[in-house]
């Protein structure tokens, strides 16, 4: 059964539809609605107190992102997380870091990079989504920092899509300790401050690396312990 949420106010259509999408997404990635729960229409124009056209919107375009699973006769399924779609992703997201290392150098103003130091530090208590969202913080920034929309967009979805697979290894990160990858951050923000472009190139790509391994095994573990 699908939880309620405080129902969005009464709007225009567009707007209804966006908060839908907007609310649904979120619970998705974050694994409020975990992957493999079924979804149907009804229960959620119910929740949101609305119709069903634009609850079917919103699964349509996030069928699209791949997030959902539509089940002929039967409603939508939160997708899966694959372990083999979960490489895939961290493949294709190391490789865009890499360009987008270059770029940074080669275009970021001195004050923005410094404004990387604010990243050197984790603290908890700033983050209500605690490391996982300092993280994704991290590497939006510096998808943001490439001064390139498409690249860009890519990671962010990318960041987000994967998030999903972070927070079923969440374990992992609550009980091991955080700063070895703080340090990692550290890192590369040193080699783009330097703009030393090989080294936060080589850096990136072995940060995204190491935490494609992490996750992964993670996954694997959950899947031989179902």
């Amino acid at each position: 059964m699908i939880t309620p949420h405080t129902p969005p106010p009464a709007s225009g259509g567009r707007l209804l539809r966006e908060t839908v999408y907007e609310q649904l997404r979120a619970d998705m990635i974050s694994c409020k609605l975990a992957p493999g729960t079924e979804i149907r229409e009804a229960e959620l124009a119910a929740r949101f107190d609305m119709s069903k056209s634009p609850v079917r919107d919103a699964l349509m375009r996030l069928e699209r992102e791949g997030l959902v699973i539509s089940l002929p006769r039967q409603g939508y399924r939160v997708a899966p997380v694959s372990l083999s779609d979960v490489r895939d992703m961290f493949h294709l997201r190391a490789a865009l870091e890499r360009a987008c290392m270059e770029r940074i150098v080669l275009y970021a103003s001195d004050e923005q990079l410094a404004q990387l130091d604010s990243f050197r530090r984790f603290d908890p208590a700033a983050w209500d989504g605690g490391f996982i969202a300092y993280n994704s913080a991290f590497h939006r920034r510096l998808a943001q920092l490439g001064v390139n929309a498409r690249m860009r967009d890519q990671l962010v979805v990318l960041i987000d899509l994967m998030e999903r697979a972070v927070q079923l290894s969440l374990n992992n990160v609550r009980r091991g300790d955080p700063q070895p990858l703080v340090q990692e951050h550290c890192e590369i923000i040193d080699a783009l401050q330097a703009r030393a472009v090989k080294r936060a190139q080589r850096l990136a790509e072995q940060h995204i690396v190491a935490a494609s391994k992490r996750v992964s095994n993670a996954i694997s573990r959950r899947l031989i312990a179902a």
